[in-house]
């Protein structure tokens, strides 16, 4: 089957790439969305309790951290940032290690994945800042003779709509093998196969890392708070702001499989 993709030539065709182990809760239905668009929305993952217990961390991480904050992975001008929050509260595992969203995760690149970053992100009210279409994939790196090699999931704290700048991604984009720098002209134009992500807070957006996708501006008088947790095939190599760092005592609290999840006893190559 191949998926016709207005405006490019598909290099790769929809391969039945998503595999459900024994206790899968994917359908079929959501098999074949991610196969063909790249993407999953699931409603309701996060308890409103919970949502009050993240959004009262992350404020307190931010009033801590101040003009710091988010430095361990990249300030944003703009944008309040936090990162390495795999070492700043157990209550980010319920994120990061969500069953379903590594459900996904496995589908889009293999059970031998990483959590590379862990982070937040709150586009404030009525700043202008825009993201050019990129690709989650480390370096712009394309899909390779093992598969794909990178995932993300967007977990949406605040609402998140067309006018405070939710989320745009061009479906099927995962397919073409190529970088949005290797095609578009202008990185940061509206681009005529986009949809913008909507969702109510406690709902997260999976979708494959290297389908192209962009923030939006926030237009409204409200915040846009979200949790990105960034995850790569663990053969891919990841640099000191692309890792969760933990202290020792954080890191003797996990158990094994969080231990691998988190990629804390691989060796590290820099490139």
């Amino acid at each position: 089957m191949e998926l016709l993709y207005r405006n490019y030539d598909t290099i790769y065709p929809i391969m039945e790439h998503c595999v459900k182990s024994l206790e899968a809760t994917m359908n079929d239905e959501q098999c074949k969305q991610l196969d063909e668009q790249g993407y999953l929305i699931f409603k309701n993952l996060l308890l409103p309790s919970q949502i009050e217990a993240l959004l009262a961390r992350l404020e307190e991480l931010w009033a801590e951290e101040g003009d710091k904050a988010g430095e361990e992975n990249y300030i944003e001008p703009g944008v309040r940032r936090l990162a390495n929050l795999a070492n700043k509260g157990r209550i980010f595992r319920e994120v990061y290690a969500q069953p379903r969203v590594l459900e996904v995760v496995e589908a889009v690149m293999g059970p031998d994945m990483r959590a590379s970053m862990v982070n937040a992100r709150d586009v404030l009210p009525h700043t202008g800042t825009q993201m050019p279409f990129h690709m989650d994939s480390d370096k712009g790196r394309v899909r390779d003779e093992i598969g794909y090699s990178a995932a993300t999931a967007i977990w949406m704290l605040d609402e998140f709509t067309v006018e405070n700048g939710g989320t745009a991604v061009v479906p099927g984009s995962h397919l073409l093998g190529k970088s949005p720098k290797q095609v578009l002209t202008d990185l940061n134009a509206s681009h005529p196969d986009e949809i913008i992500i909507e969702g109510k807070p406690g709902d997260v957006f999976v979708f494959n890392g290297h389908c192209w996708h962009a923030g939006r501006p926030n237009l409204t008088n409200s915040h846009r708070r979200a949790l990105l947790v960034h995850y790569l095939r663990a053969d891919v190599p990841r640099p000191e702001n692309r890792r969760q760092h933990l202290d020792a005592e954080n890191a003797a609290a996990l158990s094994a499989q969080d231990r691998i999840l988190l990629g804390l006893d691989d060796l590290q190559v820099e490139t």
